[in-house]
């Protein structure tokens, strides 16, 4: 199973700013294979065209989505897919209200979707996926925002972008898994210490914390890797200053064109 990264930024990216340098984030979003996208943010079709592959989208089958905000969820990127694959969402009601509010309710009530639930699991193609709650909220009141376990019976990734600590219940869940990659948010960084978004975030003495915990209890499989997405550029220190900074921690910054085995 293969995790390309397509973006590795958090709200903040101005996209003005773009250079083609590894500093330069877009808004968080993955890819499993060819075939499953975590979250549709603004700017997947310009890392598309950037790195010449216009056709990265053509075999998506399934899109999950971890919550609605505008950088992971997007209306217009998900019906340039939806249009062309014919694609499921699976996600919360409240990326069909988003997409009413864009479209109208004709378009919406079209979408294949199937809404999930925290602490399911769905079959999605040729994955097993564990829906997960994050620490997380959006202004809509009734979204459940969430993470993600996802195996194809070999290999197991937990994509956690967009989540303070990991929830009481999703840490039960985990715990004892056989995860092969973890992916952790960092969105705050050494420019950003003891930050109030640490409620909703993690910051890098979160991560240290964690990870100290990790192994000492000497959780997950063997051969483990982890990583590190959702890293805000005006909250952190360049690429290699974050690679320098995480590495005694065992722990890999991703960023946007990364692709890794799970």
């Amino acid at each position: 199973m293969k995790l390309l990264f397509l973006g590795t930024g958090a709200a903040d990216t101005d996209m003005n700013l773009y250079a083609p340098s590894i500093n330069f984030r877009r808004n968080s979003c993955a890819m499993v294979n060819d075939d499953l996208l975590i979250d549709v943010g603004p700017h997947i079709f310009h890392y598309a065209e950037t790195s010449g592959q216009n056709e990265l989208f053509d075999n998506v089958k399934n899109i999950i989505v971890t919550h609605s905000h505008k950088d992971h969820f997007n209306p217009e990127n998900f019906r340039r897919i939806y249009e062309k694959t014919n694609c499921t969402l699976w996600a919360d009601k409240a990326c069909i209200r988003r997409l009413t509010e864009a479209y109208g309710e004709e378009f919406a009530g079209s979408v294949n979707y199937v809404e999930t639930s925290p602490l399911r699991t769905y079959q999605v193609g040729n994955y097993s996926i564990t829906s997960l709650s994050s620490n997380h909220a959006t202004p809509d009141q009734e979204e459940i925002t969430r993470v993600y376990y996802i195996t194809d019976g070999e290999r197991n990734l937990y994509y956690g972008c967009d989540s303070s600590w990991i929830p009481t219940r999703t840490w039960n869940f985990i715990k004892d898994k056989p995860v092969n990659t973890m992916v952790l948010e960092l969105t705050c960084g050494d420019l950003a210490p003891d930050d109030w978004r640490l409620f909703e975030h993690n910051t890098i003495e979160m991560l240290e914390l964690m990870m100290r915990m990790f192994k000492k209890f000497d959780r997950f499989a063997s051969d483990v890797k982890f990583y590190t997405s959702h890293m805000a550029v005006t909250l952190h220190k360049s690429h290699d200053e974050i690679a320098q900074r995480l590495a005694p921690m065992g722990v890999v910054p991703a960023y946007d064109g990364l692709e890794i085995e799970v």
